[in-house]
């Protein structure tokens, strides 16, 4: 039977349920009690043991689950390899009304060509669905693209789209996999909110884990600080599905932070979508006062804005510049916005209310975070330390193919 839960992820009686988590040891889904009508969120964890799951993948007979039909939000989390060919299909059809997709740490199209068509008819099958969250999901090739190929037919089709990678340092060829010209044509019209967005790894207290290493293998404060974007030279197809003439109409929300774009872009990207409230982009980055006065000049084009991230992706200019310590501080002066700054973009976005400026998200190159108190901004640009030579490493170019050029 079905495990119940409400918010605190506590049993509760079937009826009151708004929530179920099942932790699934095989691709069966257990019944439901019939009381369970008021169910919004589903919830299937793989619990799959490591030596079965191959072997399930290939022998796994597919049933029709019988499911609430009043549930609007499924997540799928940690199908390393995906799911029996049918099952997605059959599991879709068992739940028309899901307008929220959540899919968590997998290869969301299996490893066969048979699992990966069942997951494209899937998404067919969703009809309703107009919010869609893949967090550091993976598939072969070509798959998102029929996947978009798929929403951009419907007549009525995304409003939130949320894109999410976890950087590793530990993995020197993470972002290869990582279908970067793919991933923009999951960009529908009807979108409200957009994020493309690359975090930084989160530090645990297990020694074994190997995001806390760096590429070297050790325990580097730096070497596992911050994320490296995708190159430049791959955004023109994301730029492109932001500014034609099928671009969202009304987007509130936008998070790009997974490519590099250079200023001019931006400037493009923002003329036809001045209604932006959020925005968070990486920037290739000059040290210059030129570039700064440029990237406001493009942040003023949306009067509407309240919350800005800028991450910048350095230049070679700025990386040779920031290699000398005693020039760091001068170097993050020229490319950051300063309280003089801040209360001159004020004017052309009156709404605007915190704004944080990054290198590649790290934390020892220097920062900056600015917030709005009354009509003051607080906080400021903090520095890296000059006199720490031991710090002279920094993300930047180099002969990946992801780093900014």
């Amino acid at each position: 039977m079905a495990t119940l839960t409400d918010d605190r992820t506590s049993t509760v009686d079937p009826a009151l349920a708004q929530e179920a988590q099942i932790p699934l040891q095989t691709f069966e889904i257990p019944s439901f009690p019939p009381e369970a009508q008021g169910l919004r969120a589903l919830i299937l964890t793989c619990d799959i043991k490591t030596d079965e799951y191959t072997e399930l993948l290939k022998t796994h007979v597919v049933e029709t689950p019988s499911l609430p039909k009043c549930i609007t939000s499924l997540t799928l989390e940690l199908f390393s390899l995906g799911y029996p060919p049918g099952f997605l299909t059959t599991l879709a059809k068992a739940l028309p009304n899901v307008k929220e997709l959540v899919v968590y740490s997998q290869m969301l199209g299996g490893i066969t060509k048979d699992s990966e068509a069942d997951a494209i008819q899937a998404f067919q099958e969703w009809k309703e669905l107009r919010s869609l969250h893949l967090l550091d999901v993976f598939a072969k090739p070509h798959f998102f693209q029929r996947i978009g190929e798929g929403l951009r037919k419907r007549e009525t089709g995304l409003m939130f789209l949320e894109i999410n990678y976890t950087f590793r340092h530990e993995d020197e060829n993470f972002l290869t996999r990582v279908p970067a010209g793919e991933l923009p044509l999951l960009i529908t019209p009807g979108l409200i909110t957009c994020a493309l967005n690359l975090a930084p790894s989160e530090e645990t207290q297990d020694e074994q884990d190997p995001s806390n290493l760096s590429v070297k293998g050790d325990k580097s404060e730096i070497g596992k600080d911050g994320v490296m974007a995708f190159n430049k030279t791959l955004s023109p197809d994301l730029v492109e599905e932001l500014t034609k003439e099928e671009k969202p109409k009304d987007l509130r929300m936008l998070n790009i932070t997974l490519y590099t774009i250079d200023v001019d872009q931006l400037i493009q990207i923002l003329k036809y979508h001045k209604a932006l409230v959020m925005l968070s982009a990486t920037l290739h980055c000059e040290p210059t006062e030129g570039w700064k006065q440029k990237l406001l000049e493009a942040l003023a084009l949306c009067p509407e804005l309240e919350q800005v991230e800028i991450v910048g992706n350095p230049s070679l200019e700025f990386a040779m510049l920031m290699s000398n310590p005693k020039r760091r501080p001068e170097t993050i002066s020229k490319t950051f916005p300063s309280e003089a700054d801040m209360t001159m973009l004020s004017i052309s976005c009156p709404k605007l209310k915190s704004m944080a400026a990054n290198i590649l998200r790290t934390t020892y190159i220097g920062t900056a975070s600015w917030k709005k108190v009354g009509e003051s901004w607080k906080g400021g640009i903090q520095k890296p330390d000059s006199s720490d030579e031991s710090k002279d490493s920094m993300p930047g170019p180099g002969s990946q193919i992801y780093a900014s050029a």
